[in-house]
């Protein structure tokens, strides 16, 4: 009578879908794994186990007495990680950086190492000059490989806007936004494609596409005759502050004239007539600083005013 043999089907193991993993049998002379399913091989001790899902294989080991025993082991499969990257949009303008994230796994390499902060880690900058794809392999806890791949559009910025200077106010190339500059600083609520400036200096503007890529223009110098050029004509504006009631005295001859706030917008607007006690009535305006602006003598002059 002889022993039966130390049939062994080998440890359980883990793998990835897709992949192969070779199982180990001992103890015999020949071997035959049930199910076969899956198998390179179902008849040899070291098939290679192709799998989409967690299957147990049992192996019957024969010695060379013919005798028999059986051996079971559990081969765990681990699906791919779901890999994902974005940076939002994937849209960015030329010259500006792009925070590109990736999700899904635990280690992540990317390539190629083309203008990009770093080849590992979840989160890297990006700074193509053109459209560019990387690929980006996530690794999870199993050490199962999956990938995908991110794509940033590069957007040109828009010509650059040219600004005219009519006389009264400064006025864009149209475009999708606007923000207006004094000496190189942003004005408050200047955002309009036309600016009435209240101080005389170099003004430019900033517009923005509808990508939101912006471009700057040259500056253009705005000047005009001060009030104290204007009291030396004879032209008096009073009471300061005013409350209601705005009171002009001075001008040789009829001057359009218009009332705008501090963001441009007007809010009177009419002819001041030639002579003594001209009146413009700003009851319905609210308090606050605004600015006169009278066409005299084809120049636009401006007087700030504050209302109580």
């Amino acid at each position: 009578m002889h022993d039966l043999p130390p049939a062994n089907a080998g440890v359980d193991e883990d793998m990835c879908a897709g992949a192969g993993q070779q199982l180990q049998a001992g103890g015999g002379v020949t071997y035959e794994w049930f199910p076969p399913t899956g198998l390179s091989n179902a008849n040899i001790a070291n098939p290679i186990a192709t799998l989409d899902g967690t299957a147990s294989y049992t192996v019957l080991v024969t010695d060379a007495n013919g005798c028999q025993a059986s051996d079971f082991m559990i081969l765990t499969v681990h699906q791919l990680p779901t890999v994902a990257a974005s940076a939002g949009n994937n849209t960015i303008c030329l010259g500006d950086t792009a925070y590109v994230v990736a999700i899904g796994a635990q280690l992540y390499q990317w390539s190629p190492n083309l203008f990009i902060s770093s080849v590992t880690g979840a989160a890297v900058n990006v700074w193509p000059t053109s459209d560019f794809t990387w690929t980006v392999n996530g690794t999870d806890v199993f050490g199962c490989v999956n990938d995908t791949t991110v794509t940033i559009t590069v957007e040109p910025p828009p010509p650059a806007p040219t600004v005219t200077n009519n006389g009264a106010q400064v006025s864009s190339t149209a475009a999708n936004g606007y923000q207006w500059y004094l000496n190189g600083q942003p004005i408050g609520g200047a955002t309009e494609q036309n600016w009435i400036p209240l101080v005389n200096g170099n003004y430019s503007v900033e517009i923005t596409d509808t990508n939101g890529c912006s471009s700057m223009s040259l500056p253009v110098y705005f000047g005009t005759v001060g009030f104290t050029d204007m009291t030396a004509a004879g032209l008096r504006v009073y009471p300061q502050p005013m409350h209601d009631v705005l009171r002009i005295d001075g001008l040789k001859e009829n001057a359009a004239s218009r009332v705008i706030d501090l963001r441009g917008r007007t809010v009177w607007q009419g002819t001041v007539a030639a002579g003594q006690g001209s009146v413009i009535d700003l009851g319905g305006v609210a308090t606050g600083s605004y600015t006169l602006v009278l066409l005299v003598a084809g120049s636009f002059q401006r007087v700030p005013l504050i209302k109580e």
